[in-house]
């Protein structure tokens, strides 16, 4: 439990977070009850606090609690505090419905604007630096064994041989980073953003971290999914304000339930996602990539491709892969460090061996090569396809499909293919109004558009 500002322990022995129970939440993450307890320094709540006030003309405990993510008794020590030092003011007209409700004072508002222009983070207050390490931790995957029924089940809309699903699992399992490479359409990127989906269990995200005297906002509604608590769900469909029961009970509600996250980059990386960036326009410090994957999979696509050189990238991984700990700095030069708690997965047409060293490959557990699939995988995706389409596909056009066009030209067998192909002979059906079946003659007619030849004629 958090105990106070200078000792903040999880309560790591109680139900993980998968539990989906608000009485689990609340046993691993309590709800803090007194300012100490938040672990945060006072004087980051009370600026919190001025700057959503300074975005209303007046607000009551109940929608300041909700806002800050604190208790209602907390929200009114502060505000009890800074009306002392007449930064915030009580504004009631009388009404008994309004009940108190507070807003700021001339240098309230003045000295709340100048924080914004400081730090323009306006959200629920912070967790701990230690707090948030301890959670990483209990919430690492590696808790979670993967098994060859368990790893079938989650990908069980993908064709998986047997060689790569004795790869796939062990893998996971390790922890360790991974490296998938293969022949593009392969299904190395298809597969491996369906990997996050084999860990059952959900995590705690933050809203945002303490940094010294510092926030940095780390939940991302982009890459975070939140899952409501079953109590919460319960309550939603009975149409009861579930936050107006929660004031003062239940779990840190600075903590969001999600899914585990997948964060997916490809030729769009630079060196300044995986660091620390402040933002110029609304001056808030967002977390890195790596950062807001922890507890999840960070895959990195199409390695080789990416503005920044391969030896950039790989070199920026060499510590936390051999230490678990990432090395960051925040804007103003602040160094911290957080836990490494990810499936790092690199994905690459190119041979590992061409990309990255001896010394970087050993720190990475498991190279995976993605191979061309089995004529009978093959003839399955092409029925799976065109039964997705609703076509038909006569037995004479698929026999060409691997006799001529395949093993005479060459052409390996791609689980890209049948996708690619059916879909343009469901082009071409729809456009001239054809019956939907695929013949001889479609079937060469959408081959013929969709390779090119090798040479280029004169």
């Amino acid at each position: 439990m958090i105990n106070s500002a200078s000792s903040v322990v999880l309560n790591s022995e109680k139900c993980a977070p998968d539990a989906l129970s608000e009485n689990a939440l609340s046993e691993l993450v309590p709800k803090p009850r007194t300012l100490e307890q938040t672990g945060i320094p006072a004087r980051i709540l009370e600026t919190l606090l001025l700057k959503h006030l300074s975005q209303a003309t007046d607000l009551d405990v109940t929608s300041l609690s909700q806002s800050l993510a604190l208790s209602g008794n907390l929200v009114d020590l502060l505000l009890q505090k800074l009306k002392a030092e007449a930064l915030v003011e009580v504004r009631s007209d009388g009404r008994f419905e309004r009940g108190m409700r507070y807003g700021l004072t001339q240098k309230g508002r003045q000295f709340a604007q100048h924080e914004l222009q400081r730090d323009g983070y306006l959200g629920p207050v912070p967790i701990p630096l230690e707090l948030y390490k301890q959670l990483v931790i209990h919430q690492s995957s590696k808790h979670e064994a993967i098994t060859p029924d368990s790893l079938k089940a989650g990908l069980n809309d993908l064709i998986l041989p047997d060689k790569l699903v004795a790869q796939l699992g062990p893998a996971l399992n390790s922890g360790r980073a991974i490296f998938i490479y293969g022949l593009p359409g392969t299904g190395k990127t298809y597969v491996s953003r369906r990997l996050v989906r084999l860990f059952q269990s959900n995590v705690l995200i933050p809203y945002a971290v303490c940094i010294g005297h510092q926030v940095l906002q780390v939940f991302d509604p982009i890459i975070h999914e939140k899952i409501e608590p079953a109590v919460t769900q319960s309550l939603n469909n009975q149409n009861i304000n579930t936050k107006s029961l929660r004031l003062d009970d239940g779990h840190d509600d600075r903590l969001v339930l999600c899914k585990r996250p997948e964060v997916v980059v490809g030729g769009e990386l630079t060196a300044e996602m995986l660091e620390v960036s402040m933002d110029p326009t609304y001056k808030i410090n967002r977390a890195p990539l790596q950062m807001k994957a922890n507890n999840g999979i960070l895959l990195i696509d199409d390695l080789g491709r990416q503005k920044i050189s391969v030896d950039a990238i790989l070199n920026r991984w060499i510590v936390p892969l051999e230490e678990r700990i990432d090395y960051l700095s925040m804007a103003s030069g602040e160094h911290f460090d957080i836990p490494f708690e990810q499936v790092l997965v690199f994905s690459s047409n190119i041979h590992p061996s061409r990309l990255a060293d001896d010394a970087f490959l050993r720190r990475i557990g498991y190279k995976i090569e993605f191979e061309p699939i089995s004529q009978d995988d093959y003839h399955y995706l092409w029925q799976q396809e065109c039964n997705k389409h609703g076509i038909s596909l006569a037995q004479d056009s698929l026999t060409l499909v691997v006799n001529r066009l395949h093993l005479e030209n060459g052409v390996p067998f791609l689980p890209c293919y049948p996708r690619d192909l059916v879909l343009m002979c469901s082009n071409q059906i729809d456009f001239f109004q054809l019956a939907p079946q695929i013949n001889q003659k479609l079937i060469e007619s959408v081959w013929n558009s969709y390779f090119v030849d090798q040479i280029d004629p004169e």
